[in-house]
């Protein structure tokens, strides 16, 4: 079946709030809360190794941007598994993020609002929407990664874990999980920190409340040595920077810089 792009716009448009920009074809991409041109970014940055024939795991996937970037590619199988964001209804919990940092004040933790229905799964809309529209095979799996037997996911020969770690309370933990359902190489991306006097130091800084872009979910920014440390420490054999901390310019005061790291890790 093909879509017209009028179903297709109205696809589009029925999601209350997408966090992607997924192209659906025919002109339409969906008015996502990241842009295209920052996803691209975030495509090339990623370095994605090829995905032809391979089995790919997308942890904690959302609107399913990367999942279906991987089917795109040439994935023979891929799973996209979530359940915090797909649990709660985006368009209010983005209402209620923004309206208590225009007012300056913490969120209360968001599986406390009731907003957040896991066993109505509001959030899952936009990724199912885009499933239909894209006529994907990609296949959601509904699934809290720290709670859930991670034995019923198997092993995949790449796993995504994108945007994860630093929301995760217990890192090494999370990536020892993600370590066990990895069969060859997972591509990681977070929060990090350079800590310009400490250059030779594995460190994390923490964040106790919202201190991260008014979000309480956020908990920890690690530096380079730490991420890659983490990543060893949890099983990985091999672990490599695919996105290097930025360098400090002439004449600036040294200090703590944040940026998006990536790293690929190997078993």
């Amino acid at each position: 079946m093909r879509f017209t792009r009028e179903q297709l716009e109205a696809m589009a448009q029925s999601v209350p709030v997408w966090f992607h920009s997924i192209d659906f074809g025919q002109g339409v991409v969906t008015n996502g809360l990241i842009s295209p041109s920052q996803q691209a970014d975030q495509v090339q940055s990623f370095r994605f190794p090829d995905l032809r024939g391979k089995t790919v795991l997308d942890i904690n996937a959302l609107d399913g941007f990367f999942s279906f970037e991987a089917e795109r590619r040439g994935a023979s199988r891929v799973v996209a598994l979530d359940h915090y964001m797909w649990a709660m209804d985006l368009a209010r919990h983005y209402h209620y993020w923004v309206e208590c940092k225009e007012r300056g004040v913490v969120p209360s933790a968001y599986h406390t609002m009731p907003y957040y229905l896991p066993k109505v799964m509001p959030g899952k809309i936009g990724f199912d929407t885009a499933k239909k529209a894209l006529q994907s095979d990609v296949e959601p799996v509904v699934g809290d990664f720290m709670e859930m037997d991670i034995e019923r996911l198997g092993t995949s020969d790449v796993v995504l874990y994108f945007g994860s770690l630093y929301h995760m309370e217990n890192p090494l933990e999370a990536m020892r999980r993600v370590a066990a359902v990895t069969k060859d190489v997972a591509l990681i991306e977070t929060e990090a920190a350079v800590f310009a006097d400490l250059p030779d130091h594995a460190l994390v800084e923490f964040f106790e409340s919202n201190e991260l872009n008014g979000d309480v979910s956020n908990w920890w920014a690690p530096n380079e040595k730490a991420l890659l440390g983490l990543c060893r420490a949890a099983g990985f054999r091999r672990v490599e920077s695919m996105v290097k901390p930025p360098l400090p310019r002439a004449g600036e005061t040294p200090g703590v810089v944040r940026y998006r790291a990536v790293a690929h890790a190997w078993k």
